[in-house]
């Protein structure tokens, strides 16, 4: 017994003598950690960020950054569990479209009192802006990062080969028109990079060596992105998602559905091949590298990627790498949309470190640090002053995607978004099913029965969260 007592009296004065000497440390030390959880958004993703804050942990000596990159897959599930939990990272990154549901939580910290010395509203985009408080409220949760913006890629060689040009995807009719002429051309290519169409093309095709060239690849069921690629289709025909008091779906309403059917009729037209609908964005990208199709639609992001050699994961030595342009969305017959995505920061209320936590962030949300983020990862940044640098003029298809920003437009951010992007993406995954026809000949009758299936989902989660609020 007296042993015992001895043993557990020397492993208290181990403990304490551990501790008081960890507490020494700290304050010798000095130093505030600041963790920051980030996704994959360029090839490198810590390294990346960590050289962005190169420049202010030299200024800052006595705060130490640690920076994690977790995978998009994960991230939902990670996130919420921190949200709910009060356990993660002093700042995390936030999808643009998840910030609504995230503030919901009651897990950010108010910024409306540090946004000033960043400039506040008047330094950011306004589609952009959009995404940093949840609609209707003046409590600003989040600040804009960087922006997700989309355009049409296309292989100016076959363009070339064809008499076809840039102005020929200007509208949707001229790109229709487009599209059925690369069809009935029956493109074909090498791979030294040669190109045959018409009658010289068709006794090469299926020929080792030789490729069929389809119009178009776009992804389908399996794609992250299902909902992200619809829209801007739905937006260019007059329709929206949800209606003005946000409590219910109207995407099957007349002009929705022409965007949906005229985006989906691309695919029932024979501009793309079935097998496509298989695939999601990353796959259909590598696939136009590969010289599968003439086009695809993809982000500012691939821009970086068509200049990095293969060996370092990019695409730099392809012949498309040598022979591609980007386009704006064809017009539409109520105008031009461009899906504005991208990311926000975010501080969690449970931070320690609120004032050195906003510190690091204001230092990512400078004009400095967005433009040196944007060339490492090919995103669009989110303030003026760094959009308007001669970074983003200087080449003509980054120029491209700066022009698509003024056509711009992001989803509501409401607390009900986070549940009701997921029913879209799997009711719009099982429409391409009925595009590609799994269940029989598609029909425009079977498109907005599907349709019709999704807006009763999204408008169930509506009734539920307004009932909620009564």
């Amino acid at each position: 017994m007296k042993k015992n007592i001895i043993y557990i009296l020397s492993l208290s004065i181990i403990f304490l003598l551990t501790s008081c000497k960890k507490k020494e440390q700290q304050v010798v030390s000095g130093k505030t950690t600041i963790n920051i959880w980030i996704m994959p958004n360029s090839p490198k993703p810590v390294l990346d960020l960590e050289d962005v804050l190169s420049d202010f942990k030299k200024e800052n000596p006595d705060i130490d950054i640690v920076v994690t990159a977790i995978d998009w897959g994960a991230a939902w599930s990670k996130i919420t569990v921190a949200a709910t939990s009060g356990i993660g990272p002093d700042i995390c990154q936030l999808g643009t479209t998840w910030v609504g549901t995230i503030a919901s939580m009651n897990a950010l910290l108010p910024l409306n009192d540090f946004i000033s010395s960043i400039g506040g509203a008047d330094a950011f985009l306004p589609a952009c802006w959009n995404t940093s408080h949840i609609e209707g409220t003046k409590e600003i949760i989040a600040i804009p990062w960087f922006v997700d913006v989309r355009g049409l890629y296309y292989r100016t060689d076959i363009f070339k080969k064809l008499n076809l040009t840039k102005q020929d995807l200007n509208t949707w009719e001229s790109f229709e028109k487009t599209l059925k002429k690369i069809k009935e051309a029956k493109v074909v290519t090498d791979e030294q990079g040669n190109i045959y169409v018409g009658k010289e093309a068709e006794d090469k095709i299926g020929k080792p060596g030789y490729k069929l060239v389809e119009p178009l690849g776009i992804p389908g069921k399996n794609d992250w992105n299902v909902i992200h690629n619809l829209v801007p289709w739905i937006w260019a025909a007059g329709g929206e998602l949800l209606s003005p008091d946000r409590k219910k779906a109207i995407f099957n309403s007349k002009e929705a559905l022409e965007g949906i059917l005229f985006y989906t009729g691309l695919v029932r037209k024979g501009y793309v091949p079935l097998k496509t609908l298989e695939l999601n964005t990353a796959q259909v990208s590598t696939n136009f590298v590969n010289g599968d199709y003439a086009m695809y639609f993809d982000t500012s992001h691939m821009l970086k990627y068509f200049h990095i050699p293969r060996e370092e994961g990019g695409f730099g030595d392809s012949i498309a790498s040598k022979n591609y342009d980007v386009a704006l969305f064809p017009q539409g017959p109520k105008g031009r949309y461009h899906f504005f995505g991208g990311s926000n920061l975010v501080i969690f209320k449970f931070t320690k470190h609120p004032k050195e936590a906003w510190k690091v962030l204001a230092y990512l949300c400078s004009k400095e640090a967005q433009i040196k983020y944007s060339q490492k990862t090919g995103f669009m940044p989110t303030r003026k002053d760094a959009f308007n640098d001669p970074y983003f003029e200087k080449d003509p298809k980054r120029k491209v995607f700066k022009e698509a920003t003024k056509y711009g437009k992001a989803y509501p951010c409401i607390p009900q978004w986070g549940p009701i992007e997921p029913i879209l993406t799997r009711r719009l995954g099982i429409l391409w099913d009925y595009v590609a026809g799994v269940y029989g000949p598609c029909t425009d009758e079977k498109i907005k029965e599907q349709v019709d299936l999704a807006v009763e989902e999204v408008n169930s989660v509506l009734l539920t969260v307004d009932s909620s609020k009564k």
